[in-house]
């Protein structure tokens, strides 16, 4: 068996432009998921040519494979991003568009004074040493002390996915030549469907329910058993305690100045592949 002979352009192969430290530090990872260096920071690669029509190809995104493709491409020591938990995602994604198109992004705003649509530049940079995992703590309610923990990339597409169909159906019947009565009842028939994936988000952010001091509730049919079977106020306070978890993770919105009318208003930004990396 001849070898192949070794690529003289390999030394002009593409290289780490930017280390990343984790808003979590590696924790909640599953085993296997990220190989983490001693120095607690990850190499972030620029983009490839096949990554940037993979992150443009609307059906690859839709599924989640486009996200997980790119996301192993660039970051080689994530061996399984469909594990990469949510506190860690908008990391990632801000860290893969720095090392891809620079320190600064543009951000499009309306004002809500004048409503004169106004172009900011944001520091990728600033932005990513802001970036911190909230506290996956734990609440005492009825006896029971309840662990949380961050949703991973894979749960969070899976339910994206269903809450897509789901709501398409609902509007196609909504938009139907079917009586009132016949809407109705086909909306019925999805209002569990609703529920439920409702119910599998929270149980999703539990990592445990201890029992009896001593007895840690693991299984995730047990805890949804626990769910749809609780007091509506119980179930209302973990609703309550992952939403606020959810917002503690997201970049907060910030102030900007107005180009036309120079007043200062309020904007957010959001991290999605279908509009961040345009």
């Amino acid at each position: 068996m001849v070898n192949e002979p070794t690529n003289p352009l390999q030394k002009h192969f593409r290289q780490p432009v930017i280390y990343l430290e984790l808003p979590s530090k590696g924790a909640y990872w599953p085993p296997g998921s990220l190989d983490m260096p001693e120095s607690g920071q990850i190499p972030v690669y620029p983009m490839t040519v096949k990554d940037e029509i993979l992150i443009k190809t609307p059906d690859a995104l839709m599924n989640g494979e486009g996200t997980v493709n790119v996301i192993q491409s660039c970051f080689p020591n994530i061996k399984n991003a469909w594990k990469v938990p949510v506190c860690d995602l908008d990391a990632i994604l801000v860290a893969l568009r720095l090392a891809s198109y620079g320190d600064e992004l543009g951000l499009q705003s309306q004002c809500s004074h004048c409503k004169e649509s106004n172009e900011h530049l944001i520091d990728l940079k600033v932005l990513l040493d802001s970036m911190h995992s909230p506290v996956f703590d734990s609440i005492t309610t009825n006896d029971l002390v309840i662990q949380f923990k961050p949703q991973i990339y894979e749960t969070i597409n899976n339910s994206n996915l269903a809450n897509f169909k789901t709501q398409s159906i609902l509007q196609t019947v909504m938009s139907s030549e079917l009586s009132e009565e016949e809407k109705t009842k086909k909306f019925n028939e999805l209002l569990p469907e609703v529920t439920d994936l409702n119910v599998s988000v929270i149980a999703d952010s539990i990592e445990s329910i201890t029992i009896d001091k001593d007895t840690a509730v693991t299984n995730k049919k047990h805890i949804l058993d626990f769910l749809n079977n609780c007091d509506r106020k119980v179930y209302s306070q973990l609703k309550t305690h992952v939403e606020k978890l959810a917002t503690q993770n997201k970049v907060k919105p910030f102030d900007v100045g107005c180009a036309n009318c120079d007043k200062q208003y309020t904007t957010s930004m959001s991290f999605e592949f279908s509009n961040f990396f345009d």
